[in-house]
């Protein structure tokens, strides 16, 4: 249980005040939690709101609620991230699944890069995408998100290189050209593109690809990092980059417009 107590993801809530519990959440109440008639939780559907519910009536593991009115979830932090993850060993994309919803990303695109260690057979792809997507849902229940990252199946490098112009693209790369990702200064609102490579890096030639199409080259410092760990501390130092950059705004803000100023 999170410390907004137990939430559980329900693809659609029917209208209605009094509504039962799909399956699996009702088995959670029930078997798993023991919750009883009269206690609380909270649903949410992905759209951003937090329904608080009661427990009304149960019997075995059929549950109904009496919802509550609609409430705003948690602000996602900024900026809004799109977090282009190279393939990695299964145990590893899911911990980057795991972590990257619970950091507020926005969206998730599995790269299959040249160096990576494993691949998703088109057969399996709609299996693997059914895996990360009950991890986001298990991820948004402990963190208090309410709403989803977009997980999107495979892409190819080429696919990714053809979307880095709509927005800033920030290529994780521990070479010496790289600047250092605190270095740089991110707009609050502006999306960004975080790049991170497979176990295995980047190869020189996907750099050069990625840097031609406009990808700016980071660093996350001396240390070359696993790449799950590049990724969770990439999210994490874009988001101070960009909420530094709010508070230097609402600063310079005062400075021009003082408390009691007419």
């Amino acid at each position: 249980m999170s410390r907004h107590g137990h939430r559980f993801y329900v693809p659609e809530l029917p209208p209605g005040s009094m509504v039962p519990l799909p399956r699996e959440a009702a088995r959670q109440v029930a078997r798993v939690l023991r919750l009883r008639p009269g206690d609380t939780i909270r649903l949410f559907t992905g759209d951003g709101f937090d329904v608080p519910a009661t427990i009304e009536r149960m019997q075995g593991e059929s549950v109904t609620v009496r919802l509550g009115q609609p409430e705003p979830g948690r602000p996602l932090p900024c900026p809004p991230i799109t977090l282009v993850q190279s393939l990695l060993k299964h145990d590893h994309f899911e911990l980057v699944v795991e972590k990257a919803t619970e950091l507020g990303v926005r969206q998730i695109v599995p790269l299959v890069a040249q160096r990576c260690v494993v691949a998703v057979k088109p057969e399996a792809v709609r299996g693997r995408m059914a895996r990360w997507r009950r991890i986001a849902i298990e991820a948004a229940e402990q963190c208090g998100r309410a709403s989803l990252p977009a997980l999107e199946p495979p892409r190819a490098l080429e696919e990714i290189e053809a979307a880095i112009g709509s927005q800033r693209a920030i290529l994780l790369w521990e070479g010496t050209e790289a600047q250092p990702l605190a270095s740089l200064e991110l707009e609050p609102e502006a999306s960004v593109l975080l790049l991170v490579g497979p176990e295995g890096g980047w190869t020189p030639g996907e750099v050069e690809q990625l840097r031609a199409a406009g990808a700016e080259l980071a660093s996350l410092g001396p240390l070359i990092l696993r790449s799950e760990t590049a990724a969770i501390a990439g999210i994490a130092q874009v988001q101070v980059l960009a909420g530094r950059r709010t508070a230097d705004s609402l600063k310079a803000a005062g400075r021009r417009h003082p408390p009691g100023a007419p």
